[in-house]
């Protein structure tokens, strides 16, 4: 293991510490491991949380973890994936450098699992009530389908388990079906951690053939041109003099270079090394005897650019002025990969290569998302470089906080300035949008088929702050009502629900201030005005709980209560025998419990 690794990680596990003000640098290596692997905001990786000295340190609960530090079940696939995590953190680089896994947590994790198939209660029973109730929502899932299991042993370790203890391991879980174990490395975070600032690179390159195609229209002018796979590669590399060099005689400097990942910065997706199929693909291709049939087999590469120019002769050269590759970024790494170990590897390759000089960046997010069909790309992804997010971004930095469009794109800015698009989204889709069960657990519509929706052109930047702030204090609250639940058991079964009602909260907050905008012509929305119906926003809840209790006896849970629309029903039903009857002098007094 390299030190400049191991500080990498290091050094982002104290700023996750700081950011989010936990106990230890372990506690905050959870914000890593977990995110490395889903794809989750802050709040869902501390729900999932199940780590004994974690949930200790946030004055939360107290218990038995049985070597299961984090439970996701990810109910958004055919088969629900349940993701179990063991993480080990250590300061010291001498102990991750020399260190495998430790092989007794192994252990820990098989005893968990038995009991865990077996619906040994007795031995849940006596875990953490966090954990003991993931095991119960995984119990659920056992009574309509048979999900699949994924153990990841997460660690900060140059080594994993050891050989044997692999095999051990393998063997302890070999009784059941669908289970996978996936180690996961210092050197897996690395490039997950790295932070990229954009800079704008021009460069020239000779096409392959005098034929070109050129269209103009208005404030797009594209240009078709087939391109060598050495032109192509020298061009995205991070040397500002090789980029500007044309006819080079030996194209083996290449291998000594490296790929300037600022070129992709407006493509929507993130190059993912080793983990597509479509990457090994491309190498086997290019590789093989076929490889003068790339240029069939591969979409090309679509580049924009400021402005670009050539002269019509044989093999003209193409001058571009401050590139971005909006696609091909899986195509070009993969090449870029082999021409590493040999250049050879890429000579005799064409590729066909789109170019736009566009006036109005507005086109770069179309022509980014229209052209993206090779592998998986994340709504959130292609979403990002829209006109609507840009917006915001920019009136967010006007008002001093920093809207990230993209994942982590301003990592080094203070947590409590940073505003992220999806858990705005979902903020917006409870508050403005009536949509709290969706908003809960089906985000992926935030920017899919609801996007138009959510972020829709009412929005402005105040009005998504205002979501967010109102959902941060709700947060804040459940927190606290963890820390009365973990001291006090016999509280757990009147506040549970507070753990699962975020969103509703936030959308029954929205509802009471409608009706009080319309009822008081000087009512501002604002937090302090908002927050103020907290108490009568549990209490509609706590009505529908009660009713659903009613209507479906022994059966009721929080986890699928608020999966389902029924919450919002039975609110929505309150709502309707309320009107507008809402006062100060009734919520003070709480004689709302008289109509319901």
């Amino acid at each position: 293991m390299f030190l400049q690794n191991f500080s990498v990680v290091n050094t982002k596990v104290k700023k996750i510490k700081n950011d989010l003000e936990l106990n230890k640098l372990s506690d905050a290596f959870y914000f890593i491991a977990i995110n490395q692997v889903i794809d989750l905001q802050d709040d869902e990786i501390m729900d999932s949380i199940t780590d004994n000295s974690f949930l200790t340190n946030q004055g939360i609960a107290k218990g038995h973890d049985r070597g299961i530090d984090a439970i996701y079940i990810d109910e958004d696939k055919e088969i629900p994936i349940v993701h179990l995590f063991n993480c080990k953190y250590t300061e010291k680089f001498e102990t991750a450098n020399s260190s495998n896994f430790p092989s007794n947590e192994i252990d820990k994790i098989g005893d968990y699992f038995r009991a865990l198939m077996s619906k040994d209660q007795l031995t849940i029973d006596n875990s953490n009530q966090i954990l003991k109730e993931k095991t119960e929502q995984i119990w659920k899932l056992f009574d309509e389908t048979n999900p699949k299991f994924i153990i990841h042993l997460c660690s900060n370790f140059d080594k994993g388990l050891q050989e044997q203890e692999k095999d051990r391991f393998n063997r302890m879980l070999s009784q059941y079906s669908n289970i996978e174990i996936i180690e996961h490395k210092n050197s897996d975070y690395i490039n997950y951690i790295s932070e990229n600032k954009r800079v704008f690179a021009n460069a020239k390159f000779r096409a392959s053939q005098k034929e070109l195609f050129e269209k103009s229209d208005g404030d797009i002018r594209a240009l078709i041109v087939n391109i060598n796979a050495e032109e192509l590669i020298r061009i995205i590399t991070d040397d500002e003099k090789l980029r500007e060099k044309i006819d080079l005689e030996d194209y083996s400097i290449i291998q000594n270079k490296n790929i300037l990942e600022d070129i992709f910065y407006d493509n929507v997706r993130v190059y993912k090394r080793n983990r597509s199929r479509i990457n090994e693909s491309i190498k086997q291709t290019a590789k093989s005897e076929e490889k003068n049939k790339f240029f069939y087999y591969n979409n090309g590469i679509t580049i924009t650019c400021k402005s670009f120019e050539y002269s019509k002769i044989t093999q003209p050269v193409i001058k571009l002025k401050e590139i971005q590759v909006v696609n091909g970024s899986q195509t070009l790494h993969a090449l870029f990969e082999i021409a590493k170990e040999n250049v050879e590897n890429i000579k005799g390759i064409e590729i066909l290569c789109r170019i736009y000089e566009l006036k109005n960046s507005l086109y770069s997010s179309h022509i980014a998302e229209y052209t993206n069909s090779q592998n998986p790309v994340t709504s959130r992804d292609t979403r990002s470089i829209d006109f609507i997010q840009q917006k915001l971004e920019t009136e967010f930095l006007n008002m001093g906080y920093f809207y990230e469009r993209k994942k982590n794109q301003y990592e080094s800015e203070p947590k409590k300035k940073r505003i992220d698009a999806e858990k705005a989204g979902q903020a917006l889709m409870a508050f403005y949008n009536n949509m709290p069960s969706e908003a809960k657990n089906d985000k992926k519509l935030i920017f899919g088929n609801k996007y138009e929706n959510v972020f829709n052109a009412n929005i402005n930047a105040e009005k998504v702050l205002l979501a967010y702030i109102l959902y941060e204090e709700i947060e804040r609250r459940k927190l606290i009502v963890k820390k009365q639940i973990s001291e006090n058991k016999n509280e757990y079964e009147e506040k549970s629900y507070i753990l699962f009602a975020s969103y509703y909260i936030l959308y029954i907050l929205h509802k009471i201030s409608e009706i009080k905008e319309k009822e008081e012509g000087k009512y501002e929305m604002t937090k302090e005005n908002i927050i103020k119906f907290y108490d009568i926003a549990l209490l509609l809840i706590q009505k529908a709980i009660k009713q659903e209790k009613k209507n479906n006896p022994g059966k009721y849970s929080n986890a699928d209560f608020f999966k389902s629309i029924r919450a919002k029903s039975y609110i929505d039903d309150y709502f309707r025998r309320i009107g507008n009857d809402i006062t100060e002098e009734r919520i003070s007094k709480l004689k709302m419990i008289e109509i319901l």
